[in-house]
Parts: structure tokens; C-alpha cells; sequence
């Protein structure tokens, strides 16, 4: 079985080196919680209940890997394509950790991100550059700023944490995009975190399968910003939800990031090696450290 000092340095780039489980193989999905009664006595209440109810949807997964392209266009239309790698390490109370490193072109190739999710306050975020060959602390005013010049910034890397905002659900309506129409929960999200780019995000939930389908952000003169749009939605062990397709359009300049996922591997510990045919092992915690940025 390769080793995971190997899969630190490969991060998974060979999809067949993974064998997927099969429906109704040996490790039964994670069971779906209970939807509670939500309390409605408020907007804000309310909002709140369903923002943890989401969060609490979308966990138990342990770890995730993928790679995929993510194209930047400016103004005019011109763009650039970068390929990356992701790796995040689930904690259900600390926050996760993750990693994502650009593996082309040359000119940004090896450039690495480390983010600590921190549940009520601002995550920490380390960034390597092969060309200083060291790994630089982003500070927490830092961290609105634009992660390698894509429409991201370092605050965007990590999941909403619902302990970090406060939250008041505006209603239940459906958002039309093109052709598509969903079906969606509408709130508010205001950061309570200091070192925050924005007065509040509007966050678009859907109804049934509990994924966040679009996120508009307001800056500080609560102007909208940018926005966050997640489509192509694709289903994991026959639980977990994960979008194929991210784009990130800031409409204050008219760029846009768009980011593609080609290979994607949820909870390591439910695929086979392609190589041995035995069930792999959950990503160690120890390949989420400012060293392994350098490998």
C-alpha cells in the first residue's frame, strides 16, 4: 500500500490508484441526523438552527482529496489555467485543517496554503513559496486579501462555521439560475470574527440536501461584492454532497475564479488500492503541518 509520506508528495494525482466502494459494500454510509424541531420564535433563532443543522449535515466524513483546473478571467475576458490539489483533514470541534498546493504551470507550481479552522474566531493561514523556499504566516489583516491573485481570499478557504457568524433567515424561496431552479433557504450571515473582509454574506441553503448553492458577499459599506455560485453537484457514499463546479465572480471589477474539480476521494478509508485491493487508511493528522508545505 503506498505509504502516506508518498501520497504528502503526490497528493492522489493517479485516480486509478483508488478503487471506489462499491454500493452496498462492507462500510455502510454514515447515518443522516436527525432534522430537529428548529426553533422559530425568531428570524435570528431560527437562522441560527438551521445553519447548525447544515453544519451538522455535512459531517462525519473524516478527510477529502481532490485535484482539479481553476481558470482566472479578468475584465475583458482573458484567462489564465492553473491546476491545484486539496486536502482537508476533518475535526469535527477543533476546525479542519487543509492544504492546497498549485501544481502548474511552472511560474506557480509548488506554491502551498495551510489553513487552521478556528470555531469562533479567525482561522490561521501559512503560505510556501518555492521561489523563497520558506513558509510566510498570514496575518490576520491578511487574510481579506487575495490568495495568489485569484478572487479568493485566504478568509474564503475554510467552510462557514456557523459559531463565527450571526445568523437571520429571511425566508424560503427558490433561486433560478439559467434553466435551474432550487429550492433554498435565504439568510444572513454576519461575521462576528474580527480580521473579516465583509459586513455580512447572504447565504442561498438548499432546502433538502442542506448545500450552500450561493453566497453573496457585502464589504464593509455593505456594497455586494462578490459572488459565489456551486453547481454540478455530485454525491458521495450515498450521503455526502460535493460541488464539481465553483465559480467566484467580483462584481465591483468584473473578474471571475472558476474552479473545476476533475478527481475527487471523500472519507480515504471507504476506497480500495487499485494495486492491493485492501481498504485504505484515513489521512494522518501529522500531513497537516507547516513542514509538509515544503514537501
Amino acid at each position: 500500500m503506498m505509504q502516506f509520506s508518498a501520497l504528502a508528495t503526490s497528493l492522489f494525482l493517479v485516480a486509478a490508484a483508488f478503487a471506489p466502494q462499491e454500493s452496498g459494500g462492507s462500510k455502510p454510509p454514515v447515518p443522516v441526523p436527525k432534522q430537529p424541531e428548529f426553533d422559530k420564535s425568531s428570524p435570528e433563532k431560527h437562522g441560527m438552527a438551521i445553519a447548525e443543522y447544515a453544519d451538522l449535515f455535512d459531517s462525519g466524513w473524516k478527510d477529502e482529496v481532490l485535484q482539479g483546473r481553476m481558470t482566472l478571467f479578468d475584465a475583458g475576458g482573458d484567462s489564465v489555467e492553473r491546476r491545484f490539489s486539496r486536502m482537508v483533514y476533518e475535526r469535527a470541534k477543533e476546525g479542519d485543517k487543509l492544504i492546497i498546493r498549485f501544481l502548474a504551470p511552472a511560474e506557480i507550481k509548488g506554491v502551498s496554503a495551510l489553513t487552521f479552522e478556528n470555531p469562533g474566531g479567525s482561522d490561521d493561514n501559512w503560505l510556501y513559496l518555492p521561489s523563497t523556499k520558506r513558509v510566510r504566516r498570514i496575518s490576520g489583516a491578511n487574510n481579506t486579501a487575495s490568495f495568489q491573485g485569484t478572487e479568493f481570499t485566504y478568509e474564503d478557504l475554510a467552510n462557514l462555521d456557523p459559531s463565527e457568524y450571526e445568523w437571520r433567515l429571511f425566508g424560503e424561496e427558490d433561486l433560478v439560475r439559467g434553466e435551474e431552479t432550487t429550492p433554498v433557504f435565504r439568510l444572513e450571515a454576519r461575521p462576528t470574527y474580527k480580521d473579516t473582509g465583509y459586513q455580512r454574506l447572504t447565504v442561498y441553503l438548499h432546502r433538502e440536501r442542506w448545500t450552500q448553492e450561493r453566497i453573496e458577499y457585502f464589504d464593509k459599506s455593505g456594497t455586494l461584492l462578490k459572488t459565489r455560485d456551486s453547481g454540478d453537484w455530485k454525491q458521495f457514499h450515498d450521503r455526502f454532497w460535493r460541488a464539481s463546479k465553483i465559480e467566484m465572480k467580483n462584481h465591483q471589477t468584473e473578474k471571475r475564479t472558476v474552479l473545476v474539480t476533475e478527481k475527487q476521494f471523500l472519507d480515504v478509508a471507504r476506497y480500495k488500492s487499485a494495486k492491493t485491493g485492501k481498504w485504505r487508511s484515513n489521512l494522518p493528522e501529522s500531513m497537516f503541518t507547516t513542514r509538509s508545505l515544503e514537501r
